[in-house]
Order: structure tokens, then sequence, then C-alpha cells
């Protein structure tokens, strides 16, 4: 049988990925605000907290982590045909610092997920029972995610680093394939990403209402270029576009429709990113980011919330061409 050479030269470089995302910034990062407008709506829907999924999100890439470490790899239906998943030695303290969450509310959610049957304590270690697993087994997930990677393929493509634009379905297939594998990656790359927002909203309520609403104006935006055809001729950073062109807000009710989030909880955290700088209301009640384009967004209130955002997006761009690099590498390999 004739062997098939392994050869390093055919994976992708990091550093040309980075390059072709920026290339097709604002038509990658729509498929990304949509994969993670998704993700957080499915989310939400679990345990309507958010500090729940993540401490469980957490103690799963846990798992993921130790397989990893020990060279195992369980496909898709291997992993989810098991009854339960020990995890050893889990410290509140670390857990607590890690999450951005108090010792206190640590616990009582890990008691309240150990009520609803997701976990079992046993002295430091936790169990994760079948019903924990099911809460978060990301099929759409992977669809999802599968389909912002065929589109990142595409410019790769392009760029010549790949033959041609890999479907949506082989990408799919393949992570299936090496879930356990893939998966780290994933929450290796998620994690800190919701961390990031969490530490600069104080909640991830807040910053899923917020990024609704970014969500909207970058639509708004890519509406007005397509229009205009003339994007690439505007010198202005990713957010300077969103803020000047991005002209359309949501109101109350449309963000509590699109999240899963009650209208009242909604209301009140609006009121709150209002009064922090996050965003406007304009005449009609809608909601904007920072100012919008009849405001002084360039006042020095909004200055410093303005960088802060940017810095945040600049970093999670970065680790999502990591993970993309990784999980594309995989696929072709």
């Amino acid at each position: 049988m004739a062997s098939r050479d392994f050869k390093f030269s055919t994976q992708i470089q990091e550093k040309q990925a980075y390059e072709v995302f920026i290339k097709n910034h604002d038509k990658l990062i729509t498929e990304q605000f949509y994969f993670q407008q998704r993700w957080l709506v499915n989310a939400y829907e679990r345990f309507k907290d958010f500090d729940k999924y993540l401490i469980l999100c957490y103690l799963l890439n846990k798992v993921f982590k130790a397989y990893n470490e020990h060279l195992k790899v369980y496909n898709f239906d291997e992993f989810y045909s098991y009854e339960s998943f020990e995890i050893q030695k889990i410290n509140i303290i670390s857990l607590s610092k890690d999450l951005l969450i108090s010792k206190e509310t640590a616990r009582r959610k890990l008691i309240e997920l150990e009520k609803e049957g997701v976990l079992k304590k046993n002295k430091k270690n936790i169990l994760i029972n079948r019903k924990g697993q099911e809460f978060q087994k990301p099929t759409i997930s992977i669809t999802n995610l599968s389909r912002l990677i065929s589109y990142f393929s595409e410019g790769l493509s392009y760029e010549k680093i790949l033959k041609s634009r890999i479907p949506n379905s082989d990408i799919e297939k393949k992570i299936k394939a090496n879930f356990t594998q893939c998966w780290q990656y994933f929450f290796d790359w998620q994690l800190p990403l919701l961390i990031r927002w969490k530490k600069l909203f104080n909640d991830l309520e807040s910053w899923v209402i917020w990024g609704n609403c970014v969500y909207n104006q970058n639509l708004v935006m890519n509406k007005t270029f397509k229009e205009n055809l003339a994007p690439e001729t505007l010198n202005d950073t990713f957010i300077d576009r969103l803020n000047n062109f991005g002209t359309q807000g949501l109101n109350a009710m449309t963000i509590s429709e699109l999240t899963g989030i009650p209208r009242p909880t909604v209301l009140r955290k609006l009121n709150i990113l209002v009064k922090n700088k996050f965003l406007i209301r304009d005449e009609k009640n809608l909601y904007l980011i920072f100012g919008g384009s009849k405001t002084s967004s360039k006042k020095s209130e909004y200055e410093k919330i303005f960088k802060e955002v940017d810095l945040i997006r600049k970093d999670n761009s970065i680790n999502l061409v990591h993970m993309m690099t990784k999980l594309l590498n995989v696929v072709i390999l």
C-alpha cells in the first residue's frame, strides 16, 4: 500500500490567513456577527442565564483539553453517546476568576445546575450528566460555524492559498469527525471573547443587547455600500464606518424578540447602556451605538468607549483567525 506523505507546507499559515481576513473584513465580520447572534440566542434559551451556560462550556472544555492532552479524539456521536464525564479538581476560585463570576455566585450557579440534573458534585470533582451534554449539544452551531469558515476559505482560495472554496458540508463533516479536538479550538476562541466583552459591559446580557444593535447597523451599512458601490474608498476604521453609515437603530421590543431576553430586562439594560455611552436613543426611540451619524460621536465622552471597543474587536479578530486556521488545517490535512 502506498504511503501518503505528510507535508507541513500544505498547512495554512496564520500570518497569511490574517492578511486575507483583513482584506475581506467587512464580509467576514458580517458572517461572524450572524454566527455569534445565533449562538448566543441558543445559549440563552437553555437556562435563561448566560452565567450558567458559561460555566457548562467552561467545564466541558476541561474535558476536551484532557482528551487532547492524551491524544484522544472522539467524533460527535461518540462523545454524546456517553452517559457522563468526570472533571477532576474543579477549583471554585479559579472558575470564578476565569469567568468573572463572584465565588458566591459561582457556588450558587453550580448548586442550581446540580438541582437541574445537569451535573453532580463529588467533593472537588464534578460529573457532567447526559442532560448537561444535551444542553450544550452544538448541532446548529457546527453548521453555522462551518458556514463562516467556508466563507473564509473563499478568500483564501482567491489569494491562491487554497485551491478552491471548501463547502460548508465538508467542513461540518470534518468538525464532527474530530469533534473533541475541534470544539476545544472553538471554546478556546469563544470563552475569552465572551470574557473580554463581559469585562467591558459587566454582564453578558448587556453585551448581547448592544451586539444586536451592532449587527443591525452592520447590515444597514452593508446595504448602503451595495447601493453606493464604493466602500473601498473609505479610510475610516470599521467602527467609524459602522457608526457613520449604519444609521438605523432597533427598538426595545425588537431587541427582546431577537435575543429572547424579556422586554423589562432589555429596557433596564438599555437605560444603563445609554447612561454609560455605549448606545444613544434617537427621536424615534431606536437605539444605536455610540452616537450615530447625526450626533457628535467624536466628543471626549464617547472616545474612551470607542477605543476600548475597537481594541477588543481587534483582539477577537486575531483569535478568530487563529481558530479558523486551526480548523481549516484539520480539514485539509
